[in-house]
């Protein structure tokens, strides 16, 4: 598996000036080659000898592989629309896809392969050029006693060097051995949703409830407040800020979410961690003027990728199941009917919170859909 690490770099002002030199070149000339290649010239055949840009011959390389790949992916999403227009012609509708525009990356970073960059002793080396030759440059970063020891018999993929709030990180990717996945335990059946983030049901009938609901969508008004304000009075800056903000705290709390739940299942012995197919729920979910904002901007599909990566480290096996009634059918006998807000009481007498009765009925389930879920 692999994972990432982000470490702060402290350069020299000299090697700050090459850095920058370097991350504006490579963007340039990933730009060029992108251009080229959607303006009808091939760049599938293109070698360091074909590119004219000052830049080591390793970054080169780096350069002509991202063009393709956001060339793939561009003529990937033009594809799409075209067959989206057919489709919208032959059902006799007027509406329209656009094509996407052409890709242009505007943040200044570089890629560095695992092959021309070394991490050693509290320092990064890797080649720039300095007066038309490349040249190995050795900045001092930053490691903790965790990076330390994750570093020391890592095998490293790609480094991206960038500019994250006005500060330069190397943004560092290794992988790591998967243990292997248990065999024997209980199972643990999760249920995520916005007035309650996540509730967990095990097997052997231990409950618990994650996060706080409220709070994340009064965060979500009052970021969505803030950019209004900021929008009206024409501050685009600042809204970019304010976005940026709100994303950061949004994704620090599904990491403590799904920490929580993986922390939860080794406590409780689980050996596979079922979680709704949530491919479709902003179209199945019941819509409401408060409930709208909130929906059509939680990531779901982010908590379930953060729990499922870290319940591999942990050794635990990550299921999809159909999400089709688990908050409206009773485990005891069979019916389904629609919760009273959060209380569903069945007319067999059992009751129970309706999102406990989610988490319930995905441990329970038998729908398997796959052990990866969807974008």
């Amino acid at each position: 598996m692999q994972l990432s690490e982000t470490v702060k770099v402290y350069p020299t002002e000299y090697q700050k000036t090459l850095i920058t030199q370097t991350m504006t070149e490579y963007i340039d000339t990933v730009n060029s080659l992108v251009s080229e290649a959607v303006s009808g010239h091939s760049i599938a055949k293109t070698t360091t000898a074909d590119v004219s840009a000052d830049l080591p011959s390793a970054l080169l390389n780096q350069c002509i592989r991202d063009a393709k790949s956001i060339v793939k992916k561009h003529y990937k999403y033009c594809r799409k629309a075209v067959l989206k227009n057919r489709s919208l012609a032959k059902r006799g509708s007027a509406i329209r896809t656009k094509a996407p525009n052409l890709p242009i990356l505007k943040k200044h970073c570089c890629y560095i392969n695992n092959q021309n960059y070394k991490v050693k002793n509290n320092c990064i080396e890797f080649p720039v050029m300095i007066d038309g030759k490349s040249k190995r440059i050795s900045v001092f970063v930053k490691l903790t006693d965790r990076q330390k020891a994750l570093f020391s018999d890592a095998k490293f993929g790609t480094m991206r060097i960038v500019i994250k709030n006005h500060t330069l990180v190397a943004q560092i990717v290794y992988e790591v051995a998967e243990p292997e996945l248990k065999l024997d335990g209980n199972v643990m059946g999760i249920d995520l949703g916005i007035k309650c983030p996540a509730v967990s049901y095990c097997s052997e009938g231990s409950v618990k409830f994650y996060g706080n609901g409220r709070k994340n969508k009064y965060m979500r008004r009052h970021y969505a407040y803030l950019r209004k304000k900021l929008q009206t009075s024409k501050k685009i800056n600042a809204v970019k800020r304010i976005n940026d903000k709100e994303q950061r705290i949004m994704r620090d709390i599904d990491h403590k979410i799904s920490h929580d739940i993986v922390e939860t299942a080794v406590a409780h012995n689980v050996k596979v961690i079922k979680l709704e197919h949530l491919q479709n729920i902003r179209s199945t979910t019941r819509k409401s003027r408060k409930n709208n904002h909130s929906l059509h901007t939680w990531s779901f599909y982010r908590l379930a990728q953060f729990i499922e990566y870290k319940a591999k480290l942990a050794g635990i096996s990550v299921e999809y199941v159909d999400s089709a009634y688990t908050s409206q059918r009773c485990p005891i006998c069979g019916s389904v009917h629609h919760a009273d807000d959060r209380n569903y009481t069945c007319e067999c007498g059992f009751h129970i919170h309706r999102d406990l009765l989610g988490a319930m009925n995905i441990c329970n389930s038998t729908e398997f859909v796959g052990n990866r879920q969807t974008a």
